[in-house]
């Protein structure tokens, strides 16, 4: 009986990898969701606006992104040790605020170009998900197995 209980119970490595993979894809999806806005910025012709400043903060944003999921998809990936629970929160801590931040641009285009503030709010919205995603990895590599 308690064979297929135990079968369904994955070690802290697995969910590790698991826990950067899906990280990394989040932060892929981040970054190209930036990248295809970046023309839209700079094509803006409102009043006010500063369309190079935007795209060259939309573009390290970007490469942020592409750095983040390069170092949670690669290295972080093929470690063979445990991270430790502090890293997890701090990730996620790291993730929620990098979300706000991208989360002001967004709302900064509202009035004005509707396309780059939906693309900003699908990227903060990755950075929210990978925040949880942290969170819950958190979550389930304290939990225990019962021997």
């Amino acid at each position: 009986m308690k064979e297929p209980v135990e079968k369904f119970i994955m070690d802290k490595f697995e969910i590790q990898r698991k826990f950067f993979t899906r990280v990394a894809v989040l932060f892929l999806l981040s970054a190209v969701s930036l990248i295809a806005v970046i023309p839209a910025i700079l094509m803006d012709k409102s009043p006010g606006s500063l369309p190079l400043q935007a795209a060259s903060g939309a573009l390290v944003g970007a490469v942020l992104h592409l750095f983040l999921a390069y170092w949670f998809g690669i290295r972080l990936r093929r470690r063979s040790r445990i991270i430790r629970n502090e890293a997890y929160i701090l990730s996620a801590v790291g993730f929620f605020f990098l979300g706000f931040a991208i989360l002001d641009g967004a709302f900064a285009f509202l009035d004005d170009v509707r396309f780059v503030s939906i693309g900003m709010f699908i990227c903060a919205f990755c950075d929210f998900a990978a925040s949880l995603v942290s969170i819950f990895a958190l979550v389930l590599v304290r939990t225990k197995k019962k021997e």
